[in-house]
């Protein structure tokens, strides 16, 4: 079998964009559906300069920096008493609570 013949020719229509847009909430009409179209195309034919790299002795890369994980554990921490917090603040406290006026009438 041919290396043409294993390849599929890749190409985007009206349709597929006005799918995407449809897809995507966004309103085209006809003339922006075609240009976008041959955009797209124009992309994916540049893209098959890549089908000409030999890649098949590269190994797989997943990450490039080793890093095995970047996220730490989730450590719950009291920074700063009640207390202090309450001592800094100028509002009016009542029983270790900051005191504000009533918004609920209660008719």
């Amino acid at each position: 079998m041919a290396d043409d013949d294993k390849k599929t020719e890749q190409s985007v229509d009206v349709e597929k964009i006005k799918q995407i847009a449809h897809l995507a909430r966004i309103g085209i009409d006809d003339a922006e559906a075609s240009q976008y179209a041959g955009q797209m195309n124009s992309v994916l034919d540049y893209m098959k300069i890549l089908e000409e790299v030999d890649v098949s002795k590269v190994e797989m890369t997943m990450q490039v920096n080793g890093l095995h994980t970047v996220t730490r554990p989730d450590i719950v921490k009291m920074e700063e008493k009640c207390s202090d917090l309450l001592d800094v603040s100028a509002l009016p406290k009542i029983s270790g609570q900051i005191a504000v006026q009533a918004v609920i009438n209660e008719d």
